[in-house]
């Protein structure tokens, strides 16, 4: 025979227990029962384990992201590489720039 386990109190002063077996919040005592459905709980912790495992998909640099057009895997690599390009040539420029203007003094 199974053994029902028992409801956790969650808010002691408004009578509130979740029962873990059924997956339902609702009164511990008194005459007047509510129940409450965690489905739109469970809906919502669904999106944010996906969007956690995105992120660690995302730290892969040959994965390609969730929305993308099929073969678009190494994107994260060419953005990368081109983010590191621009922040090349403008640390070049100001470093031209700024030994210019010390030997032009």
């Amino acid at each position: 025979m199974a053994q029902m386990l028992p409801m956790v109190q969650v808010v002691p002063e408004m009578n509130l227990a979740y029962d873990p077996v059924n997956g339902v919040l609702g009164s511990s005592l008194g005459s007047g029962i509510v129940l409450l459905s965690m489905d739109d709980v469970g809906e919502g912790v669904a999106k944010v384990e996906a969007a956690a495992d995105e992120l660690m998909a995302s730290l892969d640099p040959y994965t390609s992201p969730v929305g993308a057009y099929p073969g678009r895997e190494g994107s994260y690599v060419t953005a990368g590489l081109l983010t590191n390009m621009v922040y090349g040539f403008l640390i070049a420029i100001f470093i031209i720039f700024a030994a210019l203007s010390i030997g032009g003094i």
